[in-house]
């Protein structure tokens, strides 16, 4: 006899089963134990405008590489001008971003010595 899905049976979506809850729960009481992270402190300061625009600043500055990645110091190089293990890293971001993103994006061609 074969079994036929009951609609909307089973666990609603976003549900949390017990083992998923265990995890967590361990994490939100070391958070609350801990109580405010360096983190938190810098951008309170940052934030606060009873504070002098020095020490504002500082703390944004200080806060900032957890928010914002670092810009490149210069154009990217073209495959002719990289290492060999330069090329087989861009080689292999350039295949997983293909897998990720889905085709009909562009590809990385790698040309050889003429």
């Amino acid at each position: 006899m074969a079994t036929v899905a009951r609609r909307r049976a089973g666990r609603k979506p976003g549900t949390q089963g017990r083992r998923t809850i265990a995890k967590l729960l361990p994490a939100q009481e070391h958070r609350r134990a801990l109580g405010d992270l360096p983190l938190d402190i810098l951008l309170a300061a940052a934030r606060d405008p009873a504070q002098s625009i020095e020490i504002r600043l500082a703390a944004a500055n200080a806060a900032a590489p957890y928010f914002h990645a670092k810009v490149s110091s210069g154009p990217p190089k073209a495959s002719f001008e990289m290492t060999l293990t330069e090329l087989e890293t861009a080689i292999a971001r350039e295949k997983e971003y293909l897998l990720r993103a889905g085709a009909g994006q562009r590809t990385l061609r790698v040309v050889g010595p003429r």
